[in-house]
């Protein structure tokens, strides 16, 4: 009776590949169980929002002070909310100082900045006036480039009901100031909205003597 001979090389390293895979089939089923789920995950997971990038201010700045690249930073906001206008890079304001002092998280517009900024955006002939607004209706509609008329109404000086009369007409919003500390990207507050507007002269006097009393309200200028 002759010898028996041992499988090729081969065909034993075959065989007990096929074993181990036999006794690992649960692992490898599971291990296959999750690249699935994974990949059905990241097929079915929406893709994120679109949003454009503003430049904000990082901390608290009063007006005058020349901005440099810790005091800026690039925030996300979802598409069609950023201001008009509103700068997408640090180095349009580096080295500009602010025309008015400012709150973090301020999105920063072209008129904020002193050069070229808020006296070089108002028309011949016209001043910059800060007028404080009643409400938060009136600062939404008081945004920089539109033209509102300001009111001031008896009743926000009297606590009573009373007339409202129109103090000036047609004028140029240059910039909006939200003192609330959470910026105007915020969350908003009870805090006082100061709308900066190009005027004449004589009409400025009007309007510092009117928002002494009470802050005004806006009316939005048609075209």
């Amino acid at each position: 009776m002759g010898t028996r001979q041992p499988p090729p090389p081969s065909r034993s390293a075959a065989t007990r590949l096929r074993r181990g895979l036999w006794r690992r089939r649960h692992v490898l089923a599971a291990l296959c169980f999750g690249l699935a789920a994974a990949t059905a995950v990241s097929v079915l997971r929406p893709a994120p929002p679109p949003h454009e990038d503003v430049v904000v201010l990082s901390t608290d700045k009063p007006a005058g002070t020349p901005l440099t690249g810790s005091d800026l930073t690039v925030r996300p906001v979802p598409a069609g909310l950023a201001p008009e206008g509103a700068l997408r890079t640090p180095a349009e304001a580096v080295g500009q100082p602010l025309a008015v002092g400012l709150p973090a998280g301020t999105p920063l517009l072209p008129g904020m900045l002193a050069g070229p900024g808020l006296a070089e955006a108002a028309p011949p002939g016209t001043v910059v006036v800060p007028v404080p607004v009643a409400d938060a209706a009136s600062a939404r509609l008081a945004q920089p480039g539109r033209r509102i008329s300001l009111v001031a109404v008896t009743s926000d000086t009297t606590g009573t009901p009373g007339d409202a009369r129109v103090v000036a007409r047609d004028l140029v919003v240059l910039a909006v100031n939200a003192e609330d500390g959470d910026g105007l990207l915020g969350a908003g507050g009870d805090g006082l909205t100061s709308v900066y507007v190009a005027a004449p002269e004589r009409v400025a006097t009007l309007l510092l003597g009117s928002s002494a009393w009470a802050p005004l309200r806006a009316i939005l200028t048609g075209p």
